[in-house]
């Protein structure tokens, strides 16, 4: 018995491990593109161009993406692209069983892991999962937190986000990037 628990451990690390590495390559590959290449100024023929804004040393404004797995009582009336509040914000992460703040960039490759149904939210059982994903502007601050008053406190001046996705869950596999509360 303790071989299989042990060969399972196994294997969720390494899951966890294969989706940390995507998540890093996806997000480096991003980085690159949006990286200005450098330009030896001995060779080059273009003129240079000297800009007369001064350098903003203020952390880069950036929209996270805020995924949430609740129990399906917390969720009310949320629709996915609806603008949700301060309030409904911080009512969901206080119900948060589990939790993850990335760029908005790799949502879509942290839904892959995940098993959706389409069941309706509104008349499945109050304690089902759902997963809610929502998007909220200068948010950098927020990312990669690990406990949720820490996200509630990082929340953004002006408090509000945009749900892009909201869905049941079939079952908690996927999950293992995510925090656990």
């Amino acid at each position: 018995m303790q071989d299989i628990s042990e060969f399972a451990r196994r294997i969720l690390e390494n899951i966890s491990e294969n989706i940390g590495r995507k998540i890093d390559n996806f997000v480096s590959s991003k980085e690159q593109k949006t990286q200005p290449k450098p330009v030896n100024r001995a060779t080059s023929s273009q003129p240079t161009v000297i800009s007369s804004k001064p350098l903003d040393n203020s952390p880069q404004k950036l929209t996270v993406a805020l995924h949430l797995v609740v129990p399906a009582f917390v969720v009310n009336n949320i629709r996915e692209n609806d603008l949700i509040t301060a309030s409904d914000l911080e009512k969901l992460i206080d119900n948060v069983r589990y939790f993850l703040c990335t760029k908005s960039a790799v949502s879509d490759l942290i839904e892959e892991s995940l098993k959706f149904t389409d069941e309706n939210i509104l008349t499945i059982h109050e304690r089902r999962e759902i997963y809610i994903r929502v998007h909220i502007a200068d948010g950098q601050e927020m990312l990669d937190k690990k406990v949720p008053y820490i996200l509630k406190r990082n929340l953004p001046s002006h408090g509000q986000g945009v749900v892009r996705k909201i869905a049941c869950l079939e079952d908690l596999s996927g999950l293992e990037a995510f925090n656990r509360v």
